[in-house]
């Protein structure tokens, strides 16, 4: 069997010192490259080392190539391509699994020996729809472009240089503060960024009757068990769609962006954060809805890191399903398709909220100091 190619040993360790930080404008530690090295799904960034990869690839080679080589050996003048070509899919299959298996055991062999805070950072990582931005081809057209290295520095806990210390509002500035300081609006901007992209999404289903913001009807005497019931006479869900579960039924939903991150979510399990979120969404509208409009409600909940809950799954599962039967797509590329997108609006208002300016701004110049201004300014004119 042949060994590595000796290039690329001679290249592999400088990978860690020279190339990686090159890229991520920082050293890492050798745990740090091993997770780097894991595929994106495990919480990596599919950085694979070339002596361990390349030694892989050799031999899925000739396994792979095993019924050709038989077959030329033989020098059989009859060929079977069906025959030749199920035989290849199963070593496929086959080896798939096995990579499979030895990327889950590599992944839980790392969690184990990171420090408290990465292992929190791997477990978001490996949700369902949180990698989906690594894995997606760079294009401006489909904004698909990220500018800096923040994204990978928030996604393994790194600290992020050129932050402010204070922030506006008079706190300590962090990650996590970015992502909750109401100041600036860029929460509020988060919010209304996924709910545009689940409006359009749905217009692209082929639903017509589909509003933003709608108004719900005003009660008049009802009671609801819930305390936390929304009972306000200009409330509001953030969408409404009409057969999007039923023919001609009304189906509103709520979206919910919380923080994984966050330290009083610290000791739930991503199941029991989820549960928690829906729980709250579903007291404030399902009873109201049900009663007065008549419709269905669902909690549209997701984390920062761009994961989903059940019912966020299930519905972008329904949504895949009506946007491939319209447009005559596959399923399973839609549903990446839509995970690419939310998980691109989550991440770049992610960064909106830790990068955006929350400085306050007073111009006390009249229209006076206008010529004084200019001229201490030195403003081009």
């Amino acid at each position: 069997m042949l060994g590595v190619c000796p290039a690329l040993r001679r290249y592999s360790n400088p990978s860690r010192k020279v190339l990686i930080p090159a890229l991520l404008r920082r050293d890492v530690t050798d745990l740090e490259r091993d997770i780097l090295g894991l595929p994106a799904r495990f919480g990596g960034l599919g950085l694979y080392k070339p002596t361990e990869e390349c030694q892989l690839a050799h031999d899925n080679s000739l396994l792979i190539s095993l019924p050709l080589v038989r077959l030329i050996s033989r020098q059989e003048a009859e060929l079977d391509p069906k025959a030749i070509m199920d035989e290849t899919k199963a070593i496929r299959r086959q080896i798939d699994a096995e990579s499979e298996k030895r990327h889950k055991a590599r992944s839980a062999e790392l969690y184990e020996a990171a420090p408290a805070e990465t292992k929190l950072c791997l477990k978001v990582a490996n949700e369902k729809g949180a990698s989906s931005w690594i894995t997606a081809a760079p294009s401006f057209d489909h904004e698909t472009i990220l500018q800096n290295t923040d994204a990978v520095y928030m996604r393994y806990g790194w600290a992020i240089p050129d932050l402010p210390l204070v922030c506006a509002c008079g706190e300590s500035f962090s990650v996590q503060h970015a992502l909750d300081c109401l100041l600036g609006g860029y929460r509020t901007i988060q919010h209304n960024e996924l709910r545009d992209v689940f409006a359009h999404a749905m217009r692209e289903a082929g639903h017509t009757a589909v509003e933003v913001e709608p108004a719900l009807q005003p009660l008049t005497g009802e009671v609801f068990d819930f305390k936390s019931a929304n009972k306000e006479p200009d409330a509001r869900s953030d969408i409404k769609v009409r057969g999007f579960w039923r023919n001609m039924q009304q189906a509103f939903f709520d979206v919910k962006v919380v923080s994984p991150y966050a330290r009083s979510y610290s000791r739930l399990t991503a199941a029991q954060l989820y549960r928690m979120a829906e729980k709250s969404k579903m007291r404030e509208y399902a009873e109201r809805i049900r009663e007065v409009e008549h419709g269905t409600f669902n909690a549209l909940v997701f984390t920062t890191a761009g994961g989903a809950a059940p019912q966020s799954s299930a519905i972008l599962k329904r949504l895949a399903e009506q946007i491939s039967e319209k447009k005559n797509l596959h399923r399973s590329v839609v549903s990446g398709w839509l995970r690419c997108r939310l998980s691109f609006a989550l991440l770049r208002t992610s960064l909106l909220c830790l990068r955006g300016t929350r400085r306050k701004r007073h111009f006390n110049h009249s229209d006076n100091d206008i010529e004084l201004a200019v001229s201490e300014a030195k403003m081009a004119y």
